[in-house]
């Protein structure tokens, strides 16, 4: 298999990798399965799902870097935009599903909880870094600015892990898990890059 056909296989993977929970989600809704409060189920599983993307999104620097495959960094943008398109899910079932699109008590919420704050923060922080991830926008701005920009990711990421500890009750063991993964590969982008600035 050769260099080319390996990364759109990667590629294929990705996709069908993070559109896979869409299906199961729609099947779970269809057949009743999401237990008592199936749109609480839904916020939940849709929030968890943009996370995970998200830190897959940072993890797959460190992998490129391990490994020195291309198909990491080629598949990067891709796995990014999922996560997006995951917790903006996240957000709108939240609103839908769970405070019915009433305006005047979502803004109280936001107001008045702060892991709504943290939550709605790390979506805001990753609205540029979906509008900038294409290569004509990346060209355009330099890639100085443009890599200083999605240096937010990690940012958004602690804000996302922040809102999900505070947002738990009982099991700690998934935000741990979100928290220890977070922090290895913010340890990880820090020594890599006082190593190559050397």
């Amino acid at each position: 298999m050769d260099r080319r056909t390996a990364i759109n296989l990667f590629r294929l993977l990705v996709l069908v990798g993070c559109s896979a929970p869409a299906l199961w989600l729609g099947w779970q809704w269809f057949y009743g399965d999401l237990g008592a409060v199936p749109g609480e189920a839904v916020v939940h599983f849709t929030g968890k799902t943009g996370l995970i993307l998200l830190l897959l999104t940072i993890a797959f620097s460190p992998a490129f870097r391990f490994t020195g495959w291309a198909g990491f960094m080629a598949a990067r943008r891709q796995i990014g935009l999922w996560a997006f398109f995951w917790l903006v899910a996240h957000m709108l079932a939240w609103m839908g599903l769970d405070q019915y699109w009433d305006w005047p008590w979502i803004r109280r919420e936001m107001v008045e909880l702060p892991y709504i704050r943290y939550g709605v923060a790390a979506l805001l922080l990753l609205v540029p870094l979906a509008v900038t991830s294409f290569a004509r926008v990346r060209k355009a701005m330099g890639w100085t600015a443009w890599h200083w920009l999605h240096r937010l990711i990690y940012v958004a990421a602690a804000l996302g892990v922040t809102h999900l500890w505070i947002l738990t009750r009982a099991d700690y063991l998934l935000p741990t898990l979100f928290a220890a993964t977070l922090a290895a590969l913010t340890l990880f982008r820090l020594i890599d890059a006082a190593i190559h600035r050397q």
